[in-house]
């Protein structure tokens, strides 16, 4: 049997009945106060009530699934999440029970920080070593790859490029802690991608990386936040439009659809200003074939990389 391939990704509610579960793993062991999980729980109500859906997150990992698999038809498959079912621990077992005893893994995290990289490789080595064990390599970060830079230009393109006047784009990735930052290439990768990005599309745009999402005193946590930018822009008085896009996000999720599409609109809408977003890379053709590449380059004498199927 051909080395197996296991997604591996966040975890997010479907459901309301997901929600409860999902924050008992998120926050499990970390003292969090009773107020804030009952504000995360109204949150995704809140969210829910203007989508009509919960989180996107899994939907989006099945594309990723499917995409896979039109690729590279006799590629056996796993999924699991760290967080919300199926959770990884469960899907290791199933893999266990399979047989499996070396899978490579595909994280859908593009950039290195310690919640985007290293809490994945740690839950994995945890999954893989109880009895009997397995081995599970994780493979690379993609935020460098040529395929992850044509996906997120694809997606930028597809925004309101040419308004006049020009609109300004804001590239968004998840704040992190700076004691996080510090310990990790977060930012430099961040800021290499931007740029290869805005080379690659050809555009001459102003722009600027910013941060979304924290959930910490600002002092501590990755700025410019892109609502204090957007107001500081803003306040300068030369712009009328904005572009985010959402480069430090693997699927459309929370983060994007909520504290983007809702709360960063609703921002710039009281601004005056119009409110674009570019969709998150997801499941588009670049990205699956990006993510088969890479399994075929950490496989022993793999074959060439094959052609999509029809």
């Amino acid at each position: 049997m051909p080395t197996p391939l296991l997604l591996l990704s966040y975890g997010a509610p479907e459901r309301q009945e997901d929600i409860f579960p999902f924050l008992h793993n998120l926050f499990s062991g970390k003292n969090v106060p009773a107020e804030r999980m009952a504000a995360a729980v109204q949150k995704y109500e809140r969210f829910a009530a203007k989508a009509g859906h919960y989180s996107p997150l899994n939907a989006e990992c099945r594309k990723l699934l499917t995409g896979i698999q039109q690729i590279a038809p006799d590629l056996p498959l796993y999924w699991g999440n760290l967080f919300g079912h199926p959770l990884l621990t469960d899907t290791v077992a199933e893999m266990k029970h399979d047989g499996v005893e070396h899978a490579l893994c595909f994280a859908t995290s593009a950039f290195d920080s310690p919640s985007g990289n290293q809490h994945y490789a740690e839950a994995l080595a945890r999954a893989a070593g109880a009895n009997p064990p397995m081995t599970i390599e994780k493979l690379p970060l993609s935020f460098e790859h040529p395929l992850f830079i044509d996906a997120q230009t694809e997606r930028l393109l597809e925004t309101h490029l040419t308004e006049t006047p020009a609109p300004y784009i804001l590239f968004s990735a998840h704040s992190i802690p700076l004691a996080d930052a510090v310990r990790s290439h977060y930012v430099e990768q961040l800021q290499s991608t931007c740029r290869k990005v805005i080379e690659k599309s050809g555009v001459s745009i102003p722009w600027t990386l910013v941060y979304q999402s924290r959930s910490g005193r600002a002092e501590h946590w990755l700025e410019p936040d892109i609502k204090e930018r957007i107001r500081e822009l803003t306040a300068e008085g030369n712009i009328k439009s904005i572009i985010v896009v959402p480069i430090g996000f693997f699927c459309e999720n929370m983060e994007t659809e909520y504290d983007l599409d809702i709360e960063v609109g609703e921002c710039c809408r009281a601004l005056g200003l119009s409110f674009h977003r570019a969709k998150a890379v997801g499941a588009i053709p670049p990205i699956c074939r990006l993510i088969v590449e890479l399994y075929w380059t950490h496989v022993p004498r793999a074959p060439m990389f094959p052609e999509p199927v029809a």
